[in-house]
């Protein structure tokens, strides 16, 4: 009979529905707040307001830069270097993300002064929504700085098992943001320009739930002055965060040519209907937003175990959940089309738009779009960058600029109704955009990561579970013997290196309350043997641990501890994490 690969799946549920449920919290709680703000300017200022800030979605994106790039890709590359049990250069990542964020923030307030000229750049000189923008963009860019550091705190936190402390700063947040929305606009008579003060007041209040976190003395990643440990982490940290630097670069530049073609040839009314075709990504964000943020920390950490097995099987979860979401979204959408457009304000009756019928042709998109959000995020995690910014490339500047000229074209020679063309626009961009990252996905990598990522991963990386139960100790034996044939590791080292690891798995069985499953990996780097242990259950430290009551020391792992050159352990995720370094040479 051939070797049968085994694996439990009970962590990789278990995790990837824990970390969906709080990044579902945080990630909507984020977003909420930017659909229900176009809501509220449309409630209550109407439907040339909402095409107001509409137009500075490019500028909120400058203001946001510093923060969402630094806040998406510093946690990555901290979960990989985590997984990979680099903890100094993890500290280094951590510092360097902070003092990147917030001097990128503070960088953004030199634009301050010409917030005036910005508004008349975008609506046009004599409109009578330029001074409207233009006050809108100036607290957008003044809150840079906040905004930046209310994201770093929360990614941060999430990832270091303070998800509680993450949705409460989120979730006041957003409340202060709300209530604020109301009054500025309504009582105090604001304009357009109380959303974005209130935005920026919102983030200041989230900082100061988050304090506590920051100044804590307990956190697993701690701030250090060590220059050499700053500049050994700032490639992992461009890494991790080229493709979201992409993002948001070609996002500003895209976003700012789009709404002035809209505006020219398709009127404030096509710029107000493709902002809120835009706020549809924040509602699949806020439904199905946990997949991103699980995908991000969880799946970081386990590529930098290289668990594959653990990655394919947590997208797979993620994308049955999230397009159930989709499914539900697009339904819902489709038979309430009117009233959702309402509360922006927009008659979808209005005579010679076919408002209706363009809006229900942009929801066709949302597969698609969906799809895409899924990749930008994974691509960073498993390393193929390149890929991400292909996709984000094509999404946001390539597909999205030529075909709306094309459209524009069409638009100008033919007469062809406007608003549908514009929804017709917006579907093949998703579509085109997808179809052609995974073409040359194919032809790169021959496969397609989401879908075709592989069990296991080379002969010198293996992976493999066993129930939390004494009887399935003796399935290790199997396991190694079958690495050792894979990498011509000598059979006698082989069965001393199964006693070990069976005499570690026993110790945690029986001191491990609630264990149900324990991973072990196996790794090949440089003549070293790299064992990692992992289990589900209480915090237990099998390297310090001591029972005076066990004469026979049945409960320690002493042969293990003798064969390790080095050892540590680590709570990461809430699993108990054990890892050893052997020398195979030495191993005798």
């Amino acid at each position: 009979m051939g070797y049968s690969y085994q694996r439990n799946e009970a962590i990789i549920r278990s995790k990837t529905r824990e970390f969906f449920g709080v990044g579902a919290v945080v990630t909507a709680s984020s977003y909420l707040v930017l659909v229900v703000d176009f809501m509220l300017i449309g409630w209550i200022l109407g439907a040339d307001a909402v095409a107001a800030a509409g137009l500075c979605d490019s500028f909120v994106d400058i203001a946001e830069f510093p923060g969402f790039v630094i806040s998406s890709g510093g946690p990555i590359a901290v979960g990989i270097l985590l997984g990979k049990r680099q903890y100094r250069q993890a500290d280094g990542v951590f510092t360097l993300s902070f003092l990147i964020a917030l001097l990128g923030g503070a960088l953004c307030w030199c634009l301050l002064p010409f917030c005036d000229h910005i508004g008349t750049l975008l609506a046009g000189s004599g409109s009578a929504i330029a001074e409207e923008a233009g006050r809108y963009t100036f607290f957008v860019i003044a809150a840079a700085p906040f905004f930046a550091l209310n994201m770093l705190i929360s990614a941060f936190a999430i990832l270091d098992n303070h998800s509680k402390l993450a949705m409460a700063q989120v979730i006041t947040g957003n409340v202060v943001n709300i209530v604020l929305d109301i009054v500025l606009m309504k009582f105090l008579h604001m304009g357009v320009a109380g959303a974005s003060a209130a935005s920026m007041m919102g983030n200041i209040a989230g900082i100061l739930v988050g304090l506590p976190y920051l100044l804590s003395k307990k956190r697993t990643f701690h701030f250090t002055r060590e220059f050499q440990a700053l500049r050994e982490t700032c490639r992992e940290l461009a890494s991790a965060s080229a493709s979201f630097s992409v993002d948001k670069a070609s996002r500003i530049i895209s976003t700012l040519i789009v709404n002035l073609l809209l505006m020219r040839y398709t009127g404030s009314i096509g710029v107000a209907l493709y902002a809120v075709y835009g706020r549809l990504k924040f509602v699949l964000r806020i439904l199905a937003g946990g997949a991103l943020q699980t995908i991000s920390s969880l799946g970081s950490m386990l590529f930098g175990e290289r668990d594959f097995f653990g990655i394919r099987k947590m997208m797979a979860i993620l994308l049955k959940y999230t397009y159930a979401i989709v499914a539900m979204v697009m339904v819902v959408l489709m038979a309430f089309s009117g009233t959702f457009l309402r509360t922006y304000g927009i008659d979808p009756d209005a005579p010679g738009t076919y408002t209706l019928l363009a809006f229900r042709m942009m929801l066709l998109s949302l597969p698609f779009l969906w799809c895409n959000e899924l990749l930008a995020r994974f691509y960073p995690v498993i390393q193929r960058q390149n890929l991400s910014v292909l996709l984000l490339m094509l999404q946001y500047m390539v597909c999205k600029i030529l075909i709306l000229l094309m459209a524009v074209a069409a638009i100008v020679q033919w007469n062809v109704s406007r608003l549908p063309t514009v929804a017709l626009w917006c579907f093949l961009t998703e579509a085109l955009s997808l179809a052609i990252t995974w073409l040359w996905e194919k032809i790169r990598y021959k496969q397609i990561a989401i879908f075709g990522m592989r069990d296991r991963g080379d002969p010198d990386c293996h992976t493999f579970s066993i129930a939390g139960k004494p009887e399935s100790v003796a399935d290790i034996h199997r396991e190694i013997d079958y690495f050792c044939q894979q990498n011509q590791i000598p059979r006698n080292k082989g069965n001393l290196l199964a006693i070990a690891f069976e005499e570690a798995a026993l110790n945690i069985i029986h001191h491990g309350k609630q264990v149900d499953t324990i991973d072990i990996c196996l790794l090949l780097e440089d003549g070293n043997l790299i064992v990692r242990i992992r289990d589900n259950g209480q915090q237990f430290d099998p390297l310090t641990y001591e029972d005076k009551e066990d004469i026979l020391r049945k409960n320690h792992i002493n042969l293990l501890e003798r064969l390790a050159d080095q050892k540590t352990y680590t709570r990461i995720m809430n699993l108990n994490n054990t890892v050893l370094s052997i020398r195979l040479e030495a191993a005798k």
